[in-house]
């Protein structure tokens, strides 16, 4: 079935605010299955959404302390894929009912033919991948779940490998797999299986960063490094479309 393994992922995100007076403030979020963790402290960047106004670190534990459902994180995801800052927002009346919150807008994902947002990456090779320093080359940046079953397996592999294959030559395109595992488990993975991009370790971020809702999801830029499309699932056939005309 072909789209069988096409994951919504807004609708499956939770958050739980843990707070006492002797631990960190840690925020707890469920995607699909998957489980991640943040923490803060002093060093922690906090705005008011509303105002645009800091928060001391001091002043955003009182307001959970107060108030522990009232309030939301949004995240600021930095070029690296990291949260470089959090906004704050009271929540609403469904989001403090459900613990469901919905942080990803498809219209403010990148617009096709405008210039892709920065980022940078580190790939599992070492190499480190600017968006600045791409220009000149089509990059695929490809958005996955995880390695992990039933995220992915041979048909996902197989099915993107051959969406490449009549396009790829010793520079092009460099595919870059957007992956929320550890560079250790990319490594396990890699000694059983040949993986048909280059594996950015740890990177989840960019998928808030990007606004991606649907997995997988692929994000063609061409040569003068903007956006030639944005695909959400595997219709690799308009991915090889979009291919032959930024290969020209």
């Amino acid at each position: 079935m072909k789209y069988f393994l096409l994951f919504i992922l807004v609708n499956t995100v939770q958050v739980c605010t843990c707070l006492s007076l002797l631990a960190q403030p840690v925020v707890r979020r469920e995607i699909g299955g998957i489980r991640f963790e943040r923490r803060f402290d002093e060093n922690t960047r906090f705005f008011d959404k509303s105002t645009g106004k800091q928060v001391s670190y001091q002043e955003y534990r009182q307001l959970m302390k107060d108030d522990p459902n009232g309030y939301h994180l949004e995240a600021v995801i930095d070029e690296y894929g990291q949260a470089s800052a959090y906004k704050i927002r009271p929540t609403t009346p469904e989001e403090r009912e459900t613990h469901r919150f919905n942080d990803r807008n498809p219209a403010l994902r990148p617009k096709i033919g405008e210039p892709v947002p920065e980022f940078v990456m580190k790939g599992i090779d070492d190499k480190v991948y600017r968006s600045t320093e791409l220009k000149g080359h089509v990059v695929i940046l490809s958005f996955w779940v995880s390695l992990s079953k039933p995220f992915w397996g041979t048909n996902q592999a197989k099915g993107y490998a051959d969406a490449l294959r009549p396009y790829q030559s010793e520079t092009d395109p460099i595919s870059l797999g957007i992956l929320r595992e550890s560079k250790e488990d990319i490594v396990n993975v890699m000694a059983t299986e040949t993986l048909p991009f280059i594996p950015i370790p740890n990177s989840y971020g960019f998928h808030e960063k990007f606004h991606v809702t649907l997995s997988p999801a692929f994000i063609v830029i061409d040569r003068a490094g903007n956006v030639a499309a944005y695909i959400e699932g595997m219709h690799y056939d308009q991915l090889q479309k979009t291919l032959q005309a930024v290969s020209r």
